[in-house]
């Protein structure tokens, strides 16, 4: 791989990420719930994408300098174990939900939807349908929130090729693999950003979804992954890392609680939850009185961050299922106890469903079990899509909600 110095920062569960992921995964719940109160709650999509693109590349490059190599297969094996099982059983309980409660009217759009979410190409579908604009303004479905995660995996698919290119190029020049993986990382990032800017000035709506707009969030959290650990000491400089933990969190925050413009976004504006969110992983947990570190390591906030990932996958459809129980929209004192429902759901989803493919005791020889069962998961649920919804590939209306 060439000579080169540590690369990343070290690979320990960090307080102050799973505080940004529960204030991502919050600003969201906040804004389905309570939108005038979180009017860019969508916004902690793109903190959840900055620390993925942080977390991802820190973990590719580790293994790069343990093993000498970046395997494809682990790495892969291990998203699958992270990532499907939660998925599978939310779009499990929807396809169910959705054929005992909701009208045989919404059926096409509806598992069309999920096909498109137990693919990963919700991001894309969306996209496409949000060019046709008399789909544009109609209801949601339970399962368009996976179109981050579309946006996440299809991120996973190339984003070690390009690192894996990186160390090969650097080993066969004899160059640092600390610079080659610095500029071709920084390349991809900025070639991303300036699409960015330029798509969200021509097509706001396309710009939203698109996986090659998106890659520049990840991108500058894998940057930092590559640069941080010569950047912050964690027993330094105390005072000043607490002052940049706070201006961070005030990025973050004060836009999801303040703007009002989404036909401008992503644009420029998302530079302000990005940069917060690359300010509070910098500054990490500061030791001092002042910081934001006590509340971070508060547990309640560290369960929420642990508990995230299934928050975000199971409060939307409970919020879009209680209505057709109910027959009537949600009221304020109800959505408070729906609240309390996705975090008992995702408490739950995280104890039986996330952990036991995740840390069992035979997770290595599972393995091979574990995809097989995913992949099987995910085909019962686009055949039932298809037996329930024939001519699920023809024309039907969508949502172009804004997580």
């Amino acid at each position: 791989m060439g000579g080169s110095p540590t690369l990343l920062a070290r690979s320990a569960v960090r307080p102050e990420i799973q505080a940004l992921r529960a204030v991502a995964v919050g600003s969201v719940v906040l804004h389905h719930g309570w939108p005038a109160v979180a009017p860019a709650g969508y916004m902690g999509v793109d903190v959840f994408f900055v620390v993925s693109g942080f977390l991802i590349t820190g973990l590719l490059l580790r293994r790069a300098q343990r093993e000498g190599r970046i395997s494809l297969r682990d790495f892969y094996l291990r998203r699958a174990r992270r990532i499907l099982p939660a998925a599978i059983a939310t779009l499990a309980v929807v396809s169910a939900l959705t054929l005992l409660v909701v009208p045989q009217r919404e059926w096409r759009q509806w598992f069309r939807e999920i096909v498109a979410s137990a693919l990963y190409y919700e991001n894309w579908q969306l996209a496409v349908d949000s060019q046709i604009p008399r789909r544009a303004d109609l209801e949601s479905t339970p399962v368009q929130h996976f179109w981050s995660l579309s946006v996440e995996e299809q991120f996973y698919l190339f984003w070690p090729l390009l690192l894996i290119a990186a160390l090969w190029f650097a080993t066969r020049s004899g160059s640092s693999s600390a610079t080659v993986v610095l500029m071709l990382v920084g390349a991809a990032t900025l070639a991303s950003f300036v699409h960015s800017i330029a798509l969200t000035a021509q097509d706001p709506n396309l710009a939203y979804f698109s996986t090659p707009v998106r890659t520049w969030e990840f991108g500058v959290g894998g940057i930092l992954a590559a640069i941080g650990e010569r950047m912050s000491r964690p027993g330094a400089r105390a005072g000043l890392r607490a002052a940049v933990s706070w201006a961070g969190l005030a990025l973050i925050v004060v836009p999801i609680a303040t703007f009002r413009a989404p036909e401008i976004f992503p644009g420029f504006v998302v530079l302000l939850p990005v940069a917060g969110t690359l300010a509070v992983i910098w500054a990490r947990m500061p030791e001092v009185a002042w910081s934001p570190a006590r509340v971070a390591g508060l547990r309640p906030v560290q369960w929420m961050g642990d508990v995230s990932y299934s928050l975000y996958l199971w409060h939307w459809p409970i919020f879009m299922f209680v209505p057709y129980f109910t027959g009537v929209p949600s009221p304020p004192w109800l959505m408070v106890l729906l609240v309390g429902l996705s975090f008992a759901v995702a408490g739950l989803s995280k104890r039986f469903v996330e952990d036991p493919f995740r840390h069992g005791r035979r997770g290595l020889r599972l393995r091979p079990v574990f995809l097989l069962s995913g992949l099987a998961g995910m085909i019962v649920v686009i055949v039932g899509a298809g037996i329930v919804a024939p001519g699920i590939a023809g024309e039907r209306p969508v949502a172009c909600d804004r997580e």
